[in-house]
């Protein structure tokens, strides 16, 4: 029987199926893309010396990068999206990670504005985990169709699960602060759409005068608490793993729809919940839509 300290390790160790690590390797990186290459791409409008900045990451960054000749400044957000995209097709993942991962820093710390969101402390944990793993690109990647002749190939545990983990936890932490915060006394989310037009909350909420009521707002606050503080939980229990995904799924599909929050934000969370599945449920998924899988 295996011991508890093997159990602990268990999800880390040994193998699994390649396809939920691939398909957030492809949600992860096109979000990178999207939240980035708008600034990347107008280096004159972000980086350029006498443009308003604000120091964010790097204060050593944002004093030296911002020094940095426009053909430096060029190359560089030249090669750093390509190393983006090199990862969402499964290129050289490793490598173009670490390029990618300093690249995106670098351009963070020169000039915060025009890419600052909380959704990017998940952003450089998840890259870091990537420049040292490595992997993702098992399936649905340029390496796995170069590589096709040596048959499937299986993925390693250990980068899936560090990232599963990690983004659990900051869920379930999230709906901590909230307890901590006073939200099953209060209203919060009755606070948060009386914001005004244009700021947070999308423009069909605020013109949905039905959704601003004590009773909707009140249970939407609950709901909020019980899928942050108990979908980390029941995703990784197999006999409430595809129920919670879906809750959780739901959750997050609910929140891009009604606040005006980054993309990158659901790639992240929405995307790194399917990492829970492995290959049983995959099995079973395919099945219900009668498509099985070997």
């Amino acid at each position: 029987m295996a011991s508890p300290l093997d159990k602990l390790f268990a999800p880390f160790e040994g193998e699994r199926d390649p396809l939920p690590i691939a398909i957030f390797r492809i949600a992860f990186f096109g979000g990178l893309a999207i939240h980035f290459f708008p600034a990347l791409c107008h280096l004159d409008d972000n980086y350029a010396p006498g443009v308003l900045r604000s120091d964010e990451w790097s204060h050593w960054l944002f004093v030296h990068v911002g020094r940095l000749p426009h053909a430096a400044l060029e190359a560089a957000a030249l090669v750093t999206m390509l190393a983006v995209l090199m990862c969402a097709v499964g290129l050289f993942t490793r490598v173009a990670a670490i390029v990618s991962g300093l690249g995106l820093y670098a351009f963070a710390s020169a000039n915060g504005l025009p890419v600052q969101t909380l959704a990017l402390l998940d952003a450089w944990a998840i890259l870091i985990l990537w420049m040292i793993c490595g992997g993702g690109e098992a399936a649905l990647s340029l390496d796995a169709l170069r590589r096709r002749k040596a048959g499937p190939r299986r993925e390693p545990k250990l980068l899936s699960s560090l990232i599963l983990f990690q983004i659990l936890i900051a869920v379930f932490f999230s709906g901590i602060e909230k307890l901590l915060a006073g939200w099953p006394g209060s209203n919060e989310m009755g606070l948060l759409f009386s914001y005004p037009k244009g700021f947070l909350v999308r423009d069909w909420l605020w013109a949905t005068p039905w959704l601003h009521g004590a009773i909707i707002t009140r249970t939407l606050s609950w709901l909020t608490l019980f899928v942050e503080l108990g979908t980390p939980i029941l995703l990784l229990v197999r006999r409430t793993r595809l129920a919670a995904l879906l809750v959780y799924e739901a959750f997050f599909v609910g929140i891009i729809a009604m606040l005006e929050v980054p993309p990158l934000f659901y790639f992240i969370f929405a995307f790194g919940a399917l990492l829970a599945l492995d290959g049983t449920d995959l099995r079973a998924i395919a099945t219900r839509l009668g498509r099985p899988r070997r």
